[in-house]
């Protein structure tokens, strides 16, 4: 069957009967996603708690140092595995699957030879940075950076396994170790610190940060082995090594953009003003990112089926897909971004009474999580399907316009600049996503479908 009657037959459809259709299967997709959501949430429940413990322990001004850093840290961690992370989701179920076991084992420690590569440079390159006698960064925050040295291979190297479960089909291995237990060591940390009548400062709780993810990265691990071996089996490992790093590059791009989608904001904001307006913006920006966790949870339920069904040209499912995925990111989401509408000065207030004063930003955030749910999961199906050089191009551009608007309007809005640019980065991005998967490969995006696709051939 070829694309466009595919595409005529989803289109000449009633949609009473398709969107019956689609609830009547969306509890299929539902289901697991729901149970990434519930542990990414969780984590993020902890997190949150963490993250009020500490400022409440520090005080604005140290967690503002504290959280400046920590983007830093995310940001390089998560440039570690340098486009390997997503090669791993598209490709080693797919070996799996084929019984091609020798190509995924050389596919996996290609992988990991180019994070570790990878990290050490970037380890490098930052430590050159702040123990340079030109460098910019103030004598207060060289402790605090060299701590945060440690935890870069440590967050790379999280990526990387969790990308292995997401590759297995076993979400949950890969996420709840990650998400659960390290930010629980630092609110046992600071409890055991508070018990011996001892304080803790932004270096304490970073020291704590690094302890979390070595313990975490270990249960990964751990958890992880016994499902790989069986996996794997004794097969010799096959390299594709030129077309592994082809695909990986223009990916790697992508993992950039998207850590400075999430970061970018918090980092301009810390050129303009002081640790106390970045401490406020820190703690409603980590309220707003409770919903980022919902297309999260069904990207790592649904990325690696939309390459097997493009795989074996199952162009309706995949279309199916597509739809399921968009609507049930866009309904929880908009759900969620109302409850926190209604309690984000109450959450705010846990991390202090100065911090109330932040509410307002919290709608501007979770508007830009929600639109970028509607516009659909473009990131995934251009990734999972081979255009990842025009998902590249797209959040590039999008970053462009992400960092210009904050540029712009912090120094004259403060952190209501920084949120706006952030909304304005995500709101191109999806529309470029949408537009190229429309054009590239005949699919619809956007949850409305308004935008009539024309040409492109899968």
């Amino acid at each position: 069957m070829s694309l466009f009657s595919v595409r005529q037959k989803l289109f000449s459809n009633q949609a009473l009967d398709a969107v019956g259709s689609l609830a009547a299967r969306l509890p299929q997709l539902a289901s697991p996603s729901f149970h990434v959501m519930g542990l990414r949430i969780a984590g993020a429940g902890i997190a949150l708690a963490a993250q009020v413990f500490a400022s409440r322990v520090m005080g604005a001004e140290e967690f503002g140092r504290y959280a400046l850093v920590l983007v830093y840290l995310l940001l390089l961690g998560h440039f570690g595995t340098f486009g390997t992370a997503q090669l791993l989701c598209r490709l080693l179920a797919d070996y799996l699957e084929r019984g091609e076991q020798g190509r995924a084992r050389g596919l996996l420690i290609f992988a990991l030879a180019f994070t570790a590569a990878v990290s050490s440079i970037v380890i490098a390159a930052a430590a050159a940075l702040i123990y340079s006698p030109l460098s910019p960064l103030e004598p207060g925050y060289v402790v605090l950076a060299s701590l945060a040295l440690a935890g870069i291979p440590l967050l790379a190297l999280q990526d990387f396994l969790e990308a292995i479960a997401r590759g297995l089909d076993r979400p949950n291995l890969g996420i709840g170790p990650a998400y659960l237990l390290r930010h629980l060591i630092i609110i046992i940390g600071l409890s055991a610190l508070a018990a011996l009548g001892l304080g803790a400062d932004a270096n304490t709780v970073m020291a704590l940060t690094v302890l979390g993810l070595i313990l975490s990265v270990a249960i990964q691990f751990a958890l992880l082995k016994v499902h790989l071996r069986a996996a794997l089996g004794d097969a010799r490992p096959i390299y594709s090594i030129h077309q592994w790093t082809k695909t990986a590059l223009p990916i790697a791009s992508i993992d950039v953009a998207e850590v400075l989608f999430a970061n970018a904001d918090i980092l301009i904001l810390g050129f303009f003003a002081p640790p106390e307006a970045v401490a406020l913006y820190f703690a409603a920006s980590r309220i707003a990112q409770i919903l980022a966790y919902v297309p999260y949870g069904v990207t790592a339920v649904t990325a690696q089926k939309y390459a097997k069904l493009a795989a074996t040209n199952e162009l309706e499912k995949l279309q199916s897909l597509i739809r399921r995925s968009a609507l049930l990111s866009t309904t929880v989401s908009a759900a969620g971004a109302v409850l926190l509408l209604l309690a984000g000065g109450l959450l705010l207030n846990l991390f202090g009474s100065d911090y109330g004063q932040a509410h307002y930003l919290v709608p501007v955030l979770c508007s830009g999580i929600v639109i970028a749910c509607l516009l659909g999961p473009g990131e995934d199906v251009l990734t999972m399907l081979g255009k990842e050089r025009l998902c590249s191009l797209a959040f590039l551009l999008a970053l462009v316009v992400n960092m210009g608007v904050a540029v712009s309007l912090v120094p004259l809005l403060g952190p209501l600049g920084a949120a706006l640019g952030l909304v304005a980065g995500l709101t191109v991005r999806g529309i470029l996503l949408a537009w190229f998967a429309q054009s590239q490969l005949g699919l619809v995006l956007p949850v409305f479908g308004q935008i009539r696709p024309r040409g492109g051939e899968l």
